[in-house]
């Protein structure tokens, strides 16, 4: 599954909607709750785990695009 359709589902937006730039700044259903439980399905989907640190900075799909790379998962 690529990470667009992580965010389609639990956004509930088409998965071609989003961009690196998509964020709770530009993307009405992307709340506070929905972010946690991004994250949440995001660390499910792809097997990995984020610490607290990194979710407090990951704020735009780019940004978690970023983190993913860094754990050696290719999000594309």
């Amino acid at each position: 599954m690529r990470l667009e359709d992580v965010l389609a589902t639990v956004l509930e937006q088409p998965a071609d909607s989003f961009t690196d730039e998509s964020s709770s700044e530009n993307v009405l259903s992307w709340t506070s709750l929905r972010h946690v439980t991004l994250l949440i399905e995001i660390e499910n989907e792809f097997g990995i785990r984020f610490t607290n640190a990194e979710m407090t900075t990951m704020r735009s799909l780019g940004d978690i695009r970023a983190a993913l790379e860094r754990k050696g998962v290719a999000a594309a």
